[in-house]
């Protein structure tokens, strides 16, 4: 216990000076057992020791562990709470890389049945389907939550070391030609934004000193993602891994959203169901993600989602790896659809226009129809579809028509 603690106390030291996202108030909870849930390389270990650092900085009572730790070799979780509480009137534990503990959700339901009075358990996870699907074991006695990347907002609040509002979608389509006077104020706001979408989205960036080494970083997280996280969750065969890799690479290669799981099926020459697995593997894992149709029962089956890579600095890595441009058309509308689902908006693909999205109120809010594009778009597409506008790159002010591109990097 002692060596754990002086481990704490040492990487404490580390994480002092620590940006505080508006996401972390989403993680303050009355729940005795917290989860965070995200892909690698996204700040829950962060979190972790911001938490700790803004309440119990000092103190014996709180603890953060790792469960890599050769100490669970030997030990168990349930066994390190007691001894926490018995020894040190323990009141919060933060457990980092619980995926790793085999029956980590069992014991968590035992911890809280015999202390949840005495102690508080927070937890992060990158394996996020093991996460999620354990917490229905978990079932009212934890709540989990989803960390995203930063967002276009929070990466220049980061890098310029300035506060900038949070606009709601609404506030976006309302006042476009009405730029916030603290937005326009940020010097070079259009390379920032190219810069984002290469480098932004994963706070490991700041770890660097140049691009090459924040890809090489992104490359590990992805291999990390498929020969451990997938491998492992899904107990998959080693010989089976690199099919992962392909079908980002197939994605990448492709028109912006659009895959067709039969052509993909014979380039990786494995049966259809077998594709469809493989696709739905990478989407729960936080590689890819859907954008999905809007219709109901038979007609939703029947008709394929949009499939994109997660989000456009996974674009980027990939794009350093194997030597080819990334599609400006593709970085758009990913960044685009990664910001509002980000932000927790409903987004779906559209018979017109690009994407049709709901606001957050309801699933009766207002629905808007948006054409992503470059500053020459026309409105050809979305011509006479109520509330309907063209999504923008390379402009800074908004009119009747289109809305700029980089504002939807300021959702959350």
């Amino acid at each position: 216990m002692r060596t754990l603690i002086r481990k704490y106390k040492r990487l404490q030291k580390e994480y002092i000076h620590i940006y505080e996202r508006d996401f972390f108030k989403s993680l303050e909870s009355e729940h005795k057992i917290v989860g965070i849930t995200g892909n690698r390389g996204i700040g829950k270990t962060t979190y972790l020791f911001y938490y700790l650092n803004k309440y119990y900085s000092a103190s014996d009572q709180a603890l953060y562990v790792s469960m890599d730790d050769i100490y669970f070799s030997k030990n168990s979780l349930i066994e390190l709470v007691e001894k926490f509480i018995d020894e040190y009137d323990g009141k919060v534990i933060c457990i980092d890389e619980i995926h790793r503990y085999p029956g980590w959700a069992q014991e968590l339901k035992n911890i809280y049945d015999e202390y949840h009075k005495k102690i508080k358990i927070i937890f992060s996870g990158s394996s996020a389907t093991d996460l999620i699907k354990q917490k229905y074991d978990l079932s009212r006695r934890a709540t989990l939550k989803i960390m995203p990347g930063f967002s276009f907002r929070e990466y220049l609040e980061f890098r310029q070391n300035v506060k900038l509002p949070i606009l709601s979608l609404e506030n976006v389509v309302e006042n476009r030609t009405r730029i916030d006077d603290k937005i326009l104020s940020v010097r070079k706001i259009s390379g920032l934004f190219k810069e984002y979408l290469r480098i932004g989205y994963y706070p490991i960036f700041s770890e660097f000193k140049n691009e090459e080494s924040v890809f090489d970083a992104l490359s590990g997280i992805i291999d990390k993602m498929i020969n451990i996280d997938i491998a492992t969750y899904y107990s998959l065969k080693t010989e089976t891994l690199p099919v992962f890799k392909k079908i980002l690479y197939f994605i990448f290669t492709s028109s912006p959203g659009s895959i067709n799981i039969s052509k993909l099926s014979n380039s990786l020459d494995k049966s259809f169901p077998d594709t469809s697995r493989y696709i739905e593997m990478a989407r729960e894992s936080g590689l890819i993600r859907y954008l999905l149709n809007n219709k109901t029962g038979h007609s939703m089956i029947r008709n394929a989602e949009k499939v994109y890579l997660n989000d456009t600095n996974m674009a980027y890595a990939l794009s350093n790896s194997i030597g080819k441009e990334v599609s400006s058309g593709s970085a758009r509308e990913l960044f685009a659809i990664n910001q509002l689902q980000s932000a927790g908006y409903a987004v779906f693909s559209a018979d017109s226009g690009d994407m049709a999205v709901t606001e957050k109120k309801s699933i009766f809010g207002k629905k808007y129809v948006f054409e992503i594009g470059g500053k020459n778009k026309d409105t050809k597409q979305i011509k006479n579809i109520k509330n309907s506008f063209l999504v923008l790159d390379n402009i800074l002010h908004g009119d009747k028509y289109s809305i700029p591109l980089y504002l939807l990097g300021f959702l959350y």
